[in-house]
């Protein structure tokens, strides 16, 4: 806490150095949280099981780097690593402005520290990783066994990455309170730091899908779960943040939006941390069901939620900017996918807290199940793709051939719309939503300015992209349950998957029986799947893994359950259309944002 308080007094003070003092004073917290998780991985390498939280998620067996990944495997090693993030991206922050005199990032700083000093409470007085265990432990108890895939070293650290670089956004968005005026230069702030955590963050997202839907059996990569939309919430708020800043270093405009919508990203990402770690809600990713923990958690996030949503009523007083824009322009467009982006958010949450007030009003425990989600958001999707599109076309911009644009694109629009209405089927009206997106960005533009585009197109496209891969993976979806004998084949589409044999093997911290499948097609065999049964003695745990094989079209996707027989199992097939293109629209989302930052740090460096 001395960071924060010395920078605090400098700035009232108006010392000349304070930028200095922070700087210092960040650097400094960054590199011992650098050195406690250094020593935290070396604990988890050599084996340390004096240590309780390595004896709880380790095992002598387990390989070196599922050894680091467990590091971040349980409750206290992974709010240690977010908490390290947050210290890093402050310590980037402090350095990139560190020859500043403006108050604005001597504010931010104070912000930043004094959040990170906050969270490191929490660490040291209820979820210490460092606490000793005398007699030691023989042997670790091992990492949970659904946690033992690469997903797991990637995932929860693209998510801390994500929620820090945003929660340094909703920092400068404070600061500027503090100051006095957000200005479209604070805007350009903002954005900078917003754009490669938001990148992070859909990264994360997105990984976690695709290790969902490799590890947990069931065919699926979303399932609405509470820790699943933990994630979502920010990223919806950060999405519209992005586009609520264009507006605001452009033109001036939006700028109370902004602010809010940083000020929400933050308390979205500290939401996050009350549902994965209290015990509030139920879920299968949660990394602690402790109510003892809850109530300092809520404590805190409820001082730094009404904390910062005080300081905006407070000193949130932006004046009307003199831009004007068009009823039918860009500006109108970005303000309605802020709102369509809001009713999604406000969906989103609904459907997620109101399980945990239920039960906190003594009505049990109960979940709110993907038909809800999937019903109350499907309007405001596809109202949400038009609206993009219409936003990253440009169509409206003056020029000879602006109203033939325009005309053409709302018919095409239209076309969409009496297509869906008409036929009831995603599958006709998918396509010609694609068309009207495509005609609307790209009808009649000249080459250099769908260069100045580019960025825009590509992350859109990606967006249109993921909606494809949505609604065709659901809507083709096909699935068959079966007990098969070695020898016996079963039909499914157009594919023919024969149980050739099966084969028992021992790992490093497991025994598995491997089941070879062959699929033909056209009575040629063209792959071989190997779904997996595991078992990991430490934990006394059985755990599926499924074989899929893929191509740029369709899924192969297969599961063997339970023994039902001598050499015969139960097995579940699925093959699916599209859903290689939800994790490729989102690369693509994030091909065009790293893009956007690299062109917009040219044009203002």
């Amino acid at each position: 806490m001395l960071t924060p308080l010395a920078t605090l007094t400098g700035v009232r003070l108006r010392w000349r150095s304070i930028t200095r003092l922070a700087v210092g004073g960040v650097w400094i917290q960054f590199i011992f949280l650098l050195l406690a998780f250094a020593i935290l991985i070396q604990s988890f390498i050599s084996d340390n099981f004096t240590v309780v939280y390595v004896a709880q998620h380790s095992h002598r067996s387990l390989p070196l780097g599922l050894k680091i990944a467990a590091v971040w495997g349980g409750h206290e090693g992974s709010l240690l690593l977010w908490i390290f993030f947050l210290s890093g991206w402050s310590a980037l922050f402090a350095w990139r402005y560190r020859q500043q005199t403006d108050p604005l990032f001597a504010w931010t700083l104070t912000l930043l520290s004094a959040l990170t000093a906050l969270l490191l409470l929490f660490v040291v007085i209820w979820s210490d990783p460092f606490v000793r265990l005398f007699p030691p432990a023989v042997e670790g108890r091992d990492l949970n066994p659904m946690l033992q895939h690469i997903g797991l070293i990637l995932h929860p650290p693209l998510l801390y990455l994500g929620y820090g670089g945003l929660i340094v956004a909703a920092a400068v968005a404070l600061a500027s309170l503090l100051r006095g005026g957000f200005s479209a230069a604070v805007a350009w702030v903002c954005w900078r730091w917003a754009l490669p955590g938001w990148c992070a963050l859909t990264l994360g997202i997105l990984l976690g899908s695709w290790w969902a839907y490799c590890e947990l059996g069931w065919g699926g990569w979303w399932f609405w779960d509470p820790v699943e939309n933990a994630s979502l919430m920010p990223w919806l708020s950060a999405s519209a943040l992005l586009h609520s800043l264009f507006a605001s270093r452009q033109r001036g405009i939006y700028r109370h939006w902004s602010l809010l919508l940083a000020i929400l990203t933050m308390i979205l990402s500290l939401l996050g941390t009350l549902i994965v770690r209290s015990g509030i809600l139920v879920s299968v990713h949660a990394f602690a069901l402790d109510n003892v923990r809850a109530v300092p958690l809520f404590a805190l996030f409820a001082v730094l939620s009404l904390g910062s949503l005080l300081l905006y009523g407070w000193r949130a007083r932006i004046e009307r900017p003199a831009a004007r824009y068009a009823a039918w322009s860009r500006e109108t467009f970005i303000l309605a996918s802020l709102l369509l982006f809001a009713a999604v958010l406000l969906i989103v949450l609904i459907g997620t807290l109101y399980p945990m007030i239920y039960g906190l009003v003594g009505g049990g425990r109960l979940s709110v199940g993907a038909p809800y989600f999937n019903l109350a958001t499907l309007p405001f999707g596809l109202l949400m793709l038009i609206t993009l599109g219409l936003a990253a076309g440009g169509f409206w911009k003056r020029s000879p051939h602006g109203s033939k644009r325009r005309t053409i694109s709302i018919l095409v629009i239209a076309l969409a719309a009496v297509a869906l209405t008409w036929s009831f089927s995603v599958q006709v009206a998918l396509p010609c939503g694609l068309v009207a997106g495509v005609m609307t960005a790209l009808w009649g533009q000249p080459l250099t300015m769908l260069k100045r585009q580019l960025p825009a197109l590509l992350a859109h496209t990606g967006v249109l992209l993921v909606a494809a891969g949505i609604i065709f993976s659901s809507g083709s979806r096909q699935e068959i349950s079966v007990n098969l004998a070695q020898g016996q084949s079963v039909t499914l589409a157009d594919y023919t998957f024969r149980f050739e044999r099966l084969e028992q093997l021992a790992k490093d911290n497991y025994t598995t029986e491997k089941a070879f499948i062959d699929i033909y097609r056209n009575d040629a065999r063209f792959a071989t799947l190997t779904p997996e049964r595991r078992y990991y003695p430490a934990r006394r745990q059985q755990m599926v893994e499924p074989a899929i094989d893929w191509d740029l079209l369709r899924d192969r996707y297969v599961v063997i359950g339970e023994k039902t027989g001598e050499n015969r199992f139960a097995m579940r097939f699925y093959v699916q259309t599209g859903i290689r293109w939800i994790w490729g629209g989102g690369l693509l989302m994030i091909a065009g944002a790293l893009l956007s930052g690299w062109r917009g740090r040219r044009c203002h460096d």
